[in-house]
């Protein structure tokens, strides 16, 4: 397999990492290795830890409507908690996120849809909006005053609003930071029982 990045996560619990579902549709989890700690694609750094995927729970993903983008991965062992590698703090059941809201996003996503894939880990201010395209299951978020938004490479990633983790990097129409369309991410107040029920097995 080509080692190469794809698609990003958040780690929920020290052995239990959040993704997109449709990251590893077409993937045998086996095969995919979860690297946490980095900052950097290119060089080997010293915090790094590395793991196998043991066990995938699902949640009824849609290929077709993008509805359920959520996957929990069990890690072959527990991540070791530091100052680069730490939990992410979960939403209560049916949380909501108003319009307006100022939240980050984070990936390696390309930097524009024909653009080149960065070398360091990317940060994006955005802010939720309930323009008329965005769906109940998903927080749509936009940064309208420039073209900016989340790309290829960004699935899977976090959208943190005031300490929580309120959503998954899910999908994006037209063209990555259109300005005009709201990029799209899975909401994660909505799969709370989901979580706990997988992290709890």
């Amino acid at each position: 397999m080509r080692r190469r990045h794809f698609c990003g996560g958040s780690l929920i619990a020290p052995q239990f990492l959040m993704t997109a579902a449709h990251c590893l549709s077409e993937l045998n989890p086996s095969q995919v290795t979860v690297v946490l700690g980095a900052h950097s694609l290119r060089s080997n750094e010293g915090s790094r830890q590395t793991f196998r995927i043991t066990q995938v729970f699902e949640n009824g993903f849609n290929p077709q409507t993008l509805e359920n983008d959520i996957l929990i991965l069990r890690l072959d062992r527990a991540a070791t908690l530091n100052s680069r590698v730490n939990v992410v703090q979960l939403p209560r059941v049916n949380d909501t996120v108003p319009a307006g809201t100022q939240c980050v996003t984070s990936g390696w996503g390309r930097l524009g849809t024909q653009a080149r894939v960065p070398d360091l880990l990317q940060e994006l201010n955005v802010t939720v909006t309930n323009r008329d395209l965005c769906r109940p299951n998903n927080i749509c978020t936009g940064v309208f005053m420039r073209q900016a938004g989340i790309c290829f490479g960004d699935s899977g990633g976090p959208l943190v609003c005031n300490g929580q983790i309120q959503g998954i990097s899910s999908f994006i129409i037209q063209r990555c930071g259109s300005g005009v369309a709201p990029d799209f991410f899975a909401r994660v107040a909505l799969f709370r029982n989901f979580i706990d029920s997988a992290i709890n097995r």
